[in-house]
């Protein structure tokens, strides 16, 4: 009887893969010798690292992922700029090899299987079952996978943790670019405005996505994430990397590459494609993010400052008397503050054991919805706190206040 890797029977394999209708390859950008030269070159490196054949095509995809998908192999473009290129060809390596079959491609659409969101609770019982049936097999073949990892990094202890750092990288940037991708101004519903040809009101789709995914990480940073449950998550699916992967938390995981593979420009289609695939779920017309009025962000500050506001009330005890004791209650007592708003009791944590910049960044809240009122707007709507004045003389960047002038920054609330 033909068995997989990992004991599982060919037949049992198929019959719990199903027949799942072969995907089209994906309407994405191309990568191949004329566009993406260098992403392409990289390509053929890994291939040669994970001893697999070449895939009938590569794309450049929307998400933080690599993945194969009707023959067709898709790197995610916000990868390919948080990465550097030897990380990626590591990630690749990783992502392409597999243990010795004679059903090489049963066995990446079992490992692709376990990816998919399960639909339908007929599908979630399917998933359950086939992930319990594959429990060798997956454990099996990501050991085979993180070896090849360790041989495109050249070999050897110190690659072993190149390897770790580039798998927790990708991990890191997958999580964050998803987190983002999920917001509000990105693929959710935008509160009512008429602007243009820009809907009243209702869901929207971000056709430059991308594009604000870049600038958000050049000029503010990347969405916060909790790095210790990365590791744990991580450290259970590479056992034989989890002392690495824990060691390997030096410096932002999620920025971009200054030595990233090179890509050629993307254009407006390019762009939306992109963003199609990114945001699968969302419906509604495209938009420019870039061209979002003040009235698309408003609500969503206004609504964070009045929980600032609110829970000062409640610190107090009364309304605070004018904008000086607001302020002054927010940058003396933010722990209290916080608690408050979140519906805690007081207590827990003591004021003056906080970050000497928490103050500092509740204040920053209130002031930038302040200064929204009188006619300022965000430099972009997705750079929080970083304004520009009605006579665009320049741009205030709040979050640097919090960090070095808070007394400049309250000035800013009169």
């Amino acid at each position: 009887m033909a068995r997989l890797p990992g004991g599982l029977a060919v037949w049992r394999g198929r019959r719990l893969l199903g027949s799942p209708a072969e995907p089209s390859p994906p309407a994405l950008p191309a990568v191949d010798a004329g566009n993406h030269a260098a992403l392409h070159s990289l390509v053929l490196d890994a291939l040669k690292f994970a001893d697999v054949p070449a895939p009938q095509s590569i794309h450049l995809g929307g998400t933080a992922t690599v993945r194969t998908t009707g023959g067709a192999l898709v790197i995610g473009l916000p990868l390919a700029w948080g990465l550097s290129a030897d990380q990626l060809r590591i990630l690749l390596t990783h992502e392409l090899a597999l243990p010795a079959s004679r059903h090489p491609e049963l066995v990446r659409e079992l490992l692709n299987e376990r990816l998919r969101s399960p639909g339908s609770e007929k599908e979630a019982d399917r998933r359950a079952r086939l992930l319990a049936a594959t429990e060798t097999l997956l454990a099996e073949a990501e050991r085979i996978r993180d070896a090849a990892a360790v041989t495109a990094a050249g070999g050897g202890l110190g690659a072993v943790e190149d390897a770790a750092l580039a798998l927790l990288k990708a991990a890191a940037i997958d999580g964050a670019f998803a987190t983002f991708a999920a917001a509000p101004l990105a693929s959710g519903t935008i509160s009512a405005f008429a602007t243009g040809s820009l809907p009243t009101a209702g869901p929207i789709r971000a056709e430059d996505l991308h594009a604000g995914w870049r600038l958000r990480l050049e000029r503010w940073g990347a969405p916060a994430q909790d790095a210790s449950a990365l590791h744990g998550e991580l450290a259970a699916r590479h056992p034989g990397l989890a002392e690495e992967l824990r060691a390997a938390a030096a410096g932002p995981l999620v920025a971009l590459a200054p030595d990233a593979v090179a890509l050629d420009e993307l254009g407006p289609a390019a762009g939306r494609a992109l963003a199609a695939e990114a945001l699968s779920a969302a419906e509604g017309p495209w938009v420019r993010l870039a061209d979002l009025p003040v009235e698309a962000y408003l609500p969503d500050v206004e609504r964070r400052a009045r929980q600032y506001v609110e829970a000062v009330h409640e610190v107090l005890g009364r309304a605070p008397d004018g904008r000086d004791e607001l302020a002054g209650t927010l940058l003396r007592r933010p722990v209290d503050v916080e608690r408050a708003r979140r519906g805690l009791p007081p207590g827990g944590e003591d004021d003056a054991t906080a970050p000497p910049w928490m103050g500092a960044a509740l204040l920053a809240v209130v002031v930038e919805y302040a200064l929204l009122r009188q006619g300022w707007r965000r430099e972009h709507p997705l750079l929080p706190r970083r304004l520009v004045g009605p006579d665009d003389s320049g741009v205030l960047d709040l979050n640097e206040l919090v960090r070095s002038d808070p007394a400049r920054l309250r000035a800013h609330l009169g």
